[in-house]
């Protein structure tokens, strides 16, 4: 079985069941107010551009999850596709999504299946908090921009940007804000445990590995996405900015202007 494949089933695995309280705990760009609304600025700049060309946008939510990309398109006026390969994500995404079911298409399905069975184009393709979740996420990203109309736009959110490209302290405030999270949760010396292995790039076939490639391959690579995307004709736009899980550090992290996480908006 391929590394895509198995990453695929992890995912499964480990969000399927996922109750929404501990899935919030984990994601900071739902958790902390100031991320949210970053989010939702980028995501407006990115439907203006998209709803100047045509009124009612088409999207691709690629990785959908439980709604947090799919539920603010629907609201400004765009028509969703959601895909994912959760079925129990899936479920709550549409619950959520009830009053839009005009305007949404739900597929539980592997994501790189999808993209390449795809044969519609879109007006912006999604990929919040995902590329992590990918062993070759470049591969995804060029399927990606393959689908999308002549004026389309590629958006991503929520990813590490490559650690290598850290200075020292921002590293060492991003490890330490994470084991400040950390230490208040059940799970502490289990989680603290596979965090070091990692870092040591000891990598293992367990579920929690297989859902996190970017902690043994040094985060995302963001020049390699700006990269691929100019190759391909794209402008590209990286947003840089500060997220960890821990309430107490995130403001502390923000206000000394720290980055240790991205967002792409790619576009023609």
């Amino acid at each position: 079985m391929s590394r895509t494949s198995i990453a695929a089933l992890a995912n499964v695995a480990a969000y399927d069941g996922f109750e929404s309280a501990d899935y919030i705990d984990g994601a900071p760009h739902i958790k902390h107010a100031s991320l949210r609304e970053l989010y939702a600025t980028l995501l407006h700049q990115v439907f203006v551009r998209a709803a100047a060309v045509t009124p009612k946008p088409r999207v691709l939510d690629l990785g959908a999850g439980e709604g947090s990309v799919t539920l603010p398109f629907l609201t400004l006026g765009a028509r969703v596709v959601a895909i994912d390969i959760s079925q129990g994500q899936l479920d709550r995404l549409k619950a959520r999504c009830v009053e839009f079911r005009d305007s949404l298409e739900i597929r539980c399905q592997d994501l790189n299946v999808a993209l390449h069975d795809e044969k519609e184009s879109y007006d912006i393709v999604v990929a919040n908090s995902l590329l992590h979740h990918i062993p070759d996420y470049s591969s995804l990203i060029r399927a990606a921009l393959g689908r999308l109309n002549p004026k389309g736009q590629f958006f991503s959110f929520q990813d590490p940007l490559r650690y290598s490209s850290l200075g020292a302290f921002q590293r060492m405030f991003s490890n330490g804000s994470y084991y400040v999270w950390r230490f208040g949760k059940g799970d502490v010396f289990a989680g603290v445990q596979r965090r070091l292995r990692r870092q040591r790039g000891v990598f293992t076939d367990s579920v929690h590995d297989n859902t996190e490639y970017h902690v043994v391959r040094d985060g995302v690579d963001q020049d390699q996405i700006a990269a691929l995307c100019k190759s391909l004709g794209f402008q590209c736009d990286i947003h840089k900015y500060f997220s960890t899980q821990s309430r107490v550090m995130q403001p502390i992290g923000a206000a000394m202007n720290l980055a240790n996480t991205f967002a792409v908006i790619a576009h023609r």
